[in-house]
């Protein structure tokens, strides 16, 4: 999963930065606390997938927990490179910042989220990108 944030108002040569999480059912990295997964599951819970999946449209949720995600994980161990936005314009000058933890997730999230991802056809071409 990654997450998108504009650099607004703020003098750098630098268009956004982009943050990387990995999750994996079966392989996290790391023995993660009870509370550690219990933030998890609460993000993926608030983002609502299925009243997406339903109405087969993108759906603003109230609140979603990003900030105790973020709160919980190491950003000090992470690569980072130069790259673009994923989605059209594809825009460079995005400076992205990968986790190198593999974060733990239900089957029932990653289940919720491949169906999302039939919304656009991305179950075929696994792309927004024109090709």
């Amino acid at each position: 999963m990654h997450t998108f944030h504009l650099a607004e108002g703020t003098e750098t040569k630098y268009f956004a930065s982009a943050i990387g999480l990995m999750f994996s059912v079966d392989n996290p990295s790391r023995a993660f606390s009870d509370a550690e997964v219990a933030v998890i599951d609460t993000f993926f819970d608030d983002l609502d997938w299925d009243l997406m999946s339903k109405t087969k449209t993108l759906t603003k949720v109230s609140f979603v927990s990003y900030g105790k995600l973020m709160e919980m994980v190491d950003t000090n161990n992470r690569w980072t490179y130069t790259g673009s936005r994923t989605i059209p314009p594809c825009k460079h000058q995005v400076r992205w910042n990968v986790l190198t933890d593999v974060h733990p997730i239900k089957q029932k999230h990653l289940d919720q989220f491949k169906k999302l991802l039939s919304i656009d056809n991305l179950l075929e071409t696994g792309n927004w990108r024109e090709i």
